[in-house]
């Protein structure tokens, strides 16, 4: 007989394709995962996965299965709530504004577990600039919760759910139109002459005015672009150095036509699932900030994999 929460595991493995981010949204260890995983295998009588060291790869008997299961949960997921007689499930939809780097990192987990937790529930997604995001929250046709850089002072009708914290990183490109030495040795910019790729505005301007305040120096800017995607492409194409989150280069098309320069001297950009203090009432939301706290363990093990696998760091 099928044990849904054997099902529910097989789910989020197909959704991570790893088995210790898998291991942390299910709250056991890696090796009790594996015995979940062989369990249904033996009663299936068919292989679902192959494991090895580059990952996990589903075969064609386990996307079958992952169809029957997500159908079945789901299936239950109705079955129950009509059952409950004083208990309405959570149904609806709920707007969600975010980058597009977000949307590779978080969105995919985020709804993986809401299909699981809150199938009546929809998500409209909406994606532009990340330093919009907390501004959108507060206009009259904003989306209900944006994933945004917590900013350094967080206005007391914001609430949050941390999901990340990772760093800053300097860039240069491996073909630089400008003149200078060049390289993957800092030393061989002059940072007071070199061109300067800068983001527009928000948190992230915020953390590079800072830190060019630190090292004394005054930046000739190039650009100025809106969105942190588009500041490591103009890196890449050789028009200037910048400063953009780790994560948005680990993702990046152009990360080969780059070289990391530094880690900034600080780790503490946050991102976070935000929303308003006056709608921290509604159901909706309070499920989708619920489950959102509940996997927020399993991005870490994303970012230690993509640290242990990048360039080394001056």
């Amino acid at each position: 007989m099928l044990d849904l929460k054997d099902a529910t595991a097989f789910l989020r493995l197909c959704e991570t394709s790893n088995l210790t981010r898998t291991a942390t949204l299910c709250h056991v260890s890696p090796s009790t995962l594996s015995r979940t995983l062989n369990k249904l295998e033996k009663e299936l009588g068919t292989k679902l996965c192959i494991r090895d060291k580059k990952g996990v790869f589903i075969t064609d008997a386990g996307r079958k299965f992952e169809a029957f299961a997500r159908k079945t949960i789901s299936d239950y997921a109705s079955l129950e709530a009509s059952l409950k007689k004083n208990t309405a499930a959570v149904s609806g939809t709920v707007r969600v504004f975010c980058s597009v780097t977000a949307c590779y990192m978080f969105i995919p987990r985020l709804l993986n577990e809401l299909h699981l937790k809150a199938p009546e529930l929809e998500i409209k997604l909406e994606t532009g600039d990340p330093a919009e995001a907390i501004g959108r929250l507060h206009s009259s046709d904003g989306p209900d919760l944006a994933i945004s850089a917590l900013p350094n002072e967080i206005d007391d009708d914001l609430i949050y759910v941390d999901l990340v914290t990772f760093p800053l990183i300097l860039l240069a490109p491996k073909k630089p139109r400008f003149e200078c030495i060049g390289g993957s040795d800092l030393a061989n910019y002059n940072l007071d002459e070199v061109p300067f790729v800068m983001p527009e505005r928000g948190q992230l301007r915020y953390e590079v005015d800072k830190w060019f305040s630190a090292q004394g120096v005054t930046p000739k800017i190039y650009s100025e672009v809106a969105g942190h995607e588009a500041i490591v492409s103009l890196t890449g194409l050789g028009f200037g150095l910048s400063v953009v989150p780790k994560l948005v280069y680990d993702i990046s098309p152009f990360k080969n036509d780059v070289f990391i320069l530094r880690e900034l001297p600080w780790a503490d950009f946050r991102v976070a699932l935000c929303s308003l203090r006056k709608k921290a009432q509604n159901p909706r939301i309070q499920t989708v900030n619920r489950i959102a706290g509940s996997i927020a363990p399993s991005f870490e093990p994303d970012l230690t994999r993509r640290r242990s696998g990048a360039d080394s760091v001056l």
